[in-house]
């Protein structure tokens, strides 16, 4: 079974806790480990703060399905899908900190999926 949820918010960093709720909401019933949870919230924080509030509304979607949350941001500009497909060698950039909170990231016109194992509490 497949759960999803869909945002769309205002770009600016208020409303980010709006999406941070939701995943919060998401991982107490999906009883989600806490380390699951910090890693998406570092995660969706990366991709979030990177964005600009000039151009209106994001949409985040997230769906839970066979052990694993998918979420997908957008639409995001093209200087930030290119922070996030660059690979940073020594420093911290967006894609370094995706790497390490996430199993896999992957761009999609100007969208990005980023996919996480979920580890559920036993």
């Amino acid at each position: 079974m497949a759960d999803e949820i869909t945002l769309t918010l205002p770009r600016e960093r208020d409303f980010h806790r709006v999406a941070h709720l939701v995943l919060g909401g998401l991982a107490v019933r999906l009883e989600l480990t806490i380390e699951n949870l910090e890693d998406l919230q570092i995660a969706l924080d990366a991709i979030l703060d990177g964005t600009d509030p000039a151009r209106g509304d994001i949409t985040v979607r997230m769906r839970v399905s066979d052990g694993e949350l998918e979420t997908v941001v957008g639409p995001l500009s093209p200087a930030l899908l290119d922070e996030i497909e660059r690979e940073v060698d020594g420093g911290l950039g967006i894609r370094r900190v995706l790497d390490s909170t996430v199993e896999d990231v992957h761009v999609d016109g100007e969208w990005v999926r980023l996919t996480k194992k979920v580890a559920v509490r036993g």
